[in-house]
């Protein structure tokens, strides 16, 4: 009897053994034939599944490897492979040999959006769309879109997501993917897959990641070639990372203070782009105009032509790490000559740098080959004129640097302020240089500063310092800054010109000439060190003020004043009095 019970038993074992086997050879033959049915009757494409099938139980879905969706034509490619392809089933559905699949996970998706010599599209479906939505949920997939009439590709990897083939023809995605090497969440709209590769499709497309958000609501088109129209939207906590998201390949060192936001009408041409009509704000800049970005070769350009109200060139002098009254020793972003392209205009009723007030004024900058020509030309208070060069060459080591400025009839004392730090000299005037260096950071650069420049000024003062009580304050005494004569100086006319090597300046002859007094001064202003050396003589109606020279000798804001007087330094009582003894300016 117990036997009979154990053969019966195992018998039932075996039973459902072989049901199951059974099962798991007959389940995932079934799902394969709807699948293939539904393919050829509603994408009038093939399926084929060249690593097998098997039936997967928790949860209940049968699983495809190395699975494909064939090309349009005979001779084509596949139109999408994935290492595998897994759909879900129910045991009613299976049983009764009608799966749905209309659910399926694709992992390791290549999806080849081709369009061949002919301009046939490897998404057009002979078929139309499905009869019910298709979802494909995508793990690490790669879309990659070629044009074999113009040779235009591009590619997204790492696509993870919801894929929805829609029955009224259209598709969506939601999800995320790889975007010019940036983790981006994409979420897009296509209302007509069929349209695209004809009369055009609108498209809703969203793109957020950390360096930057941008939107697209348009129509999308390849009958031609892949084309945008449409609103765009482009915003950034800083310019540099938020267009590298576009695909513009700036360097990592190009960073111009934030944030930024561009929005216009995008009107493009497969990797050439034009925003119309479009705002640019960056930072404190608010500009419109037209910008466009042709990306179609190696060198990507850039073109903008912009008007503004208000432009600050703070924003556009590169950060040279400077600290403390220290010139910059971080390597300016020479790179970023070397990476685009760009013919830049902007005009703006007003330009402001430091202290500096001009306007109307227009900037011109063009860029080709690593080498930078910048132009900037402006009105400065009522009848003065203001007109900078920059030239710049980023092909050659150490980078060389040129810089033209000329500014005719204008208040000094902003410009000398920005240029020099030297505030407490007003008046209007002239202010003419010529220079050119070498070198990759500030401080490189002003050290091998070389040219010419020339000052004139009328009607001014130099506040801070009674110059005639200084010379006085000299005859008795070492004095230890410019404070010892705190006051006013005005004079009548500045003038001078001063040749420059290495970063010094050295004048010949400054004179200055006010209401009773004349100063003479020649030395050294040492840029890079901010010192100075300087031997001046100084004379009231005619009668000087000193039998010698003055020397003035040390850093710039608070220098050594002495006579000229040998040994006055190791001997001051000595030195004083045969101050007494020298002849009038016979000195040393």
């Amino acid at each position: 009897m117990h036997n009979r019970r154990l053969i019966a038993g195992g018998a039932a074992l075996g039973l459902v053994a072989l049901a199951v086997a059974a099962f798991a050879l007959v389940a995932p033959r079934v799902v394969a034939g709807g699948l293939t049915a539904l393919a050829q009757q509603q994408l009038g494409r093939n399926v084929s599944f060249h690593g097998g099938a098997r039936l997967q139980l928790l949860p209940l879905a049968v699983r495809f490897d190395d699975a494909a969706l064939s090309g349009a034509g005979p001779d084509d490619g596949s139109f999408i492979t994935a290492r595998s392809a897994t759909i879900p089933v129910t045991l009613p559905q299976l049983f009764g040999a009608r799966p749905d699949v209309s659910a399926i996970t694709l992992d390791g998706a290549e999806v080849a959006l081709l369009i061949n010599e002919r301009g046939e599209a490897s998404w057009d479906m002979s078929g139309g769309p499905p009869a019910s939505p298709v979802r494909l949920s995508l793990e690490q997939a790669r879309l990659r879109y070629f044009d074999a009439r113009n040779s235009q590709s591009m590619s997204v990897d790492h696509a993870n997501g919801l894929l929805e083939l829609r029955a009224d023809g259209g598709a969506s995605f939601a999800g995320s993917a790889v975007i010019n090497g940036r983790l981006v969440r994409v979420d897009a709209d296509l209302k007509s897959l069929a349209r695209v590769n004809a009369d055009g499709s609108p498209l809703e497309l969203a793109l957020s990641a950390n360096e930057g958000t941008a939107s697209f609501s348009g129509r999308l088109a390849t009958a031609r070639v892949l084309s945008l129209a449409g609103p765009v939207s482009l915003s950034g906590a800083t310019p540099g990372p938020a267009l590298r998201l576009l695909g513009l390949p700036l360097p990592e060192t190009a960073n111009p203070p934030g944030p930024i936001a561009i929005e216009g009408a995008l009107d493009s041409a497969g990797r050439a782009f034009a925003i119309r009509n479009a705002t640019l704000a960056i930072g404190s800049l608010l500009a419109m105009g037209e910008i466009a970005v042709d990306l179609r070769n190696d060198q990507p350009r850039l073109q903008a032509s912009l008007t503004a109200d208000t432009f600050w060139l703070d924003a556009a002098i590169p950060a040279s790490g400077a600290t403390g009254g220290d010139w910059g020793r971080l390597p300016l972003p020479f790179d970023l000559l070397r990476s685009i392209d760009a013919e830049l205009s902007l005009e703006a009723r007003n330009l402001r740098y430091a202290d500096i007030a001009a306007g109307p004024g227009r900037i011109v900058v063009k860029l080709a080959g690593g080498k930078l020509d910048a132009t900037l030309a402006a009105r400065i208070d009522s009848n003065g004129t203001l007109d900078i060069g920059v030239k710049a060459d980023a092909t050659v080591l150490p980078p060389s640097v040129s810089l033209s400025f000329d500014a005719g009839d204008t208040p000094v004392q902003p410009l000398l302020g920005a240029l020099t730090g030297a505030r407490h000299i007003t008046g209007k005037g002239d202010l003419v240089a010529d220079l050119e260096a070498t070198g990759a950071t500030q401080e490189e650069l002003l050290g091998t500063l070389k040219g010419t420049a020339r000052i004139g000024i009328a009607a001014g003062r130099i506040a801070g310092v009674d110059l005639a009580g200084l010379f006085l304050a000299a005859r008795h005494q070492i004095i230890e800054s410019w404070q010892a004569a705190p006051g006013v100086t005005g004079f009548d006319s500045l003038n001078g010109e001063a040749s420059v090597e290495d970063g010094i300046f050295t004048f010949r002859e400054l004179r200055m000439e006010g209401p009773g007094l004349t100063v003479s001064a020649e030395g050294i202003l040492d840029v890079l060190r901010q010192g100075l050396t300087v031997s001046a003589t100084a004379a009231v109606n005619g009668q000087p003020l000193l039998p010698v020279p003055v020397i003035a000798k040390g850093l710039w804001a608070r220098p050594r004043i002495y006579p000229d007087i040998p040994d006055i330094l190791g001997n001051p009582e000595g030195g004083f009095a045969r101050l007494q003894d020298v002849p009038a300016l016979q000195g040393n």
